[in-house]
């Protein structure tokens, strides 16, 4: 795998998390599972912003978490802007980075920057896309699909 097969693959993963914020409904924004978890809306919120403290990462830059607190009047549309816009930006910005070059992770190890986009921009979303398409469930939305097929609809 080459470095636009890895960017692409970063591309493909915030696609499928956005199909899952679009099934979110405006009720879902600040449902929580229980108290001390994310609610929906939090959840990916912190998705988006950590894809920017990870490509920080990645470029070399200090990192910063812009956290997960939503503006009063969030809801579905701002949510689905945010996803698009951190998206954007963190492909941008990987097509001028060098994945070879090593980096600093916020525990201080230096490691290649190859390695913070698997474990950060791919690995860390892919695990809260997961915690999001739970969350439809538990509110009886049917999540999407993950590549597009249903465990149901594999060949037995």
């Amino acid at each position: 795998m080459d470095r636009d097969d890895l960017i692409a693959q970063v591309g493909a993963v915030h696609g499928r998390t956005y199909e899952a914020a679009e099934r979110l409904t405006e009720a879902l924004i600040a449902w929580r599972p229980r108290p001390g978890e994310f609610t929906a809306g939090e959840l990916a919120a912190h998705i988006a912003n950590t894809r920017l403290m990870n490509l920080a990462t990645i470029r070399g830059e200090t990192p910063r978490y812009r956290g997960h607190e939503l503006p009063s009047t969030a809801g579905r549309d701002y949510l689905l802007q945010l996803l698009l816009r951190t998206s954007k930006k963190t492909i941008a910005g990987l097509v001028g980075a060098n994945l070879e070059d090593p980096v600093q992770t916020t525990r201080g190890a230096l490691v290649p920057a190859w390695r913070i986009l698997l474990n950060g921009l791919i690995e860390h979303e892919v695990h809260h896309r997961g915690q999001l398409c739970e969350y439809l469930s538990a509110n009886a939305v049917e999540p999407p699909a993950l590549y597009g097929l249903h465990a149901e609809d594999l060949p037995r």
